[in-house]
């Protein structure tokens, strides 16, 4: 109760953060974000677990439940899901609805939404890891998310919303699945993606990584360490380069967002006052949607394993439109005097 008493903002978790260069491909830029010290929590990473026969990931009964999977650990630290991380298998595909750390050796139940809407049966009995969601569909499912957990303390997204979304991305991506598949999409699209990842290598020392399509802010991505965005780098920037080349032919470059924009969002997120709600696992799921931003950040002891921050566009769908340029309030405090 302590904890809910007390006002939580997010320059809490900001507080060391600083920006460096930006790294450029076409429309989509990235600002790499540091710090001198992060809390390094002990954890394996789901896809690593999965791998490695430590975690097991199924439907949570023989007939399934769409919000809802049933994960197993035999590991002997904490695992690390990722809010927009892909879980393929079973009887159809989904997405985390938000992160959730696991407790060693625990069995549990964490809530997704299915991101392949034409497939409701058995195509093999556990699940693997797949790809992360792109940004423009994680920002309308945070945004269900969070004000369901509000109304009903449930994680639970609008299931129609992300179908919408997917629906949307493939139709820009100009691709089919016969299920309506996001899988089916990345695979489609992989050789224009590996022209992304390799040109965009990871940051060394960065933790976190904020990113803009044709100059606009579109997502951040923070975690507790290096390492564990090292892990994750090639599949999170498949999911915001699948955005940016849906925008691909609107001609935009990356150029026109860098270190000052992304200094300003810093600042406009700082200010921002959280919810703290139960998680799925350990920790807390501290949840924000303010004017501009909307987000997530799961929190252990004072420690933020995964922060992700959108613009927030209300209840617009965003399709292929990231949000506004964000003028730090410093900056919009001049202008308005």
């Amino acid at each position: 109760m302590q904890e809910e008493a007390k006002e939580l903002r997010l320059g809490e978790l900001t507080a060391d953060v600083r920006v460096a260069e930006a790294i450029t491909h076409g429309n989509l830029a990235l600002v790499p974000l540091e710090s001198d010290d992060g809390c390094g929590l002990d954890y394996v990473l789901g896809a690593q677990a999965i791998e490695e026969g430590l975690l097991t990931v199924t439907e949570v009964n023989e007939g399934g439940s769409v919000p809802e999977l049933s994960v197993t650990s035999t590991a002997e630290v904490m695992i690390l899901l990722l809010d927009g991380e892909e879980l393929v298998g079973a009887k159809q595909n989904r997405i985390l609805n938000t992160t959730v750390l696991l407790p060693a050796k625990a069995k549990t139940r964490i809530p997704v939404s299915c991101v392949e809407a034409g497939r409701w049966h058995y195509r093999s009995p556990h699940f693997k890891a797949g790809a992360y969601a792109p940004a423009n569909l994680r920002a309308s499912k945070v945004r269900s998310v969070t004000r369901n957990l509000r109304a009903t303390g449930r994680a639970k997204s609008d299931q129609g919303e992300v179908w919408d979304e997917v629906a949307e991305s493939m139709q820009m991506s100009g691709v089919y699945s016969d299920t309506g598949s996001m899988h089916d999409m990345i695979d489609q699209r992989r050789e224009s993606l590996d022209e992304y990842l390799r040109a965009l290598a990871y940051p060394e020392n960065a933790r976190g990584i904020m990113a803009a399509i044709g100059g606009k802010f579109a997502v951040m991505d923070l975690f507790d360490k290096p390492e564990t965005l090292r892990k994750v780098w090639e599949r999170l920037i498949t999911g915001y380069a699948i955005d940016a080349m849906n925008r691909a032919k609107a001609k935009e470059k990356a150029s026109g967002f860098g270190t000052q924009d992304a200094e300003g969002i810093l600042e406009g997120l700082s200010d921002i006052e959280c919810e703290p709600h139960a998680s799925a696992g350990v920790g807390r799921d501290w949840r924000f949607e303010a004017e501009e931003f909307v987000g997530q950040a799961l929190v252990v002891e004072g420690c933020c394993a995964h922060l992700c921050a959108f613009p927030n566009t209300g209840n617009e769908s965003q399709g292929s439109r990231p949000g506004p340029r964000i003028e730090p309030p410093s900056r919009r405090r001049r202008r308005q005097r």
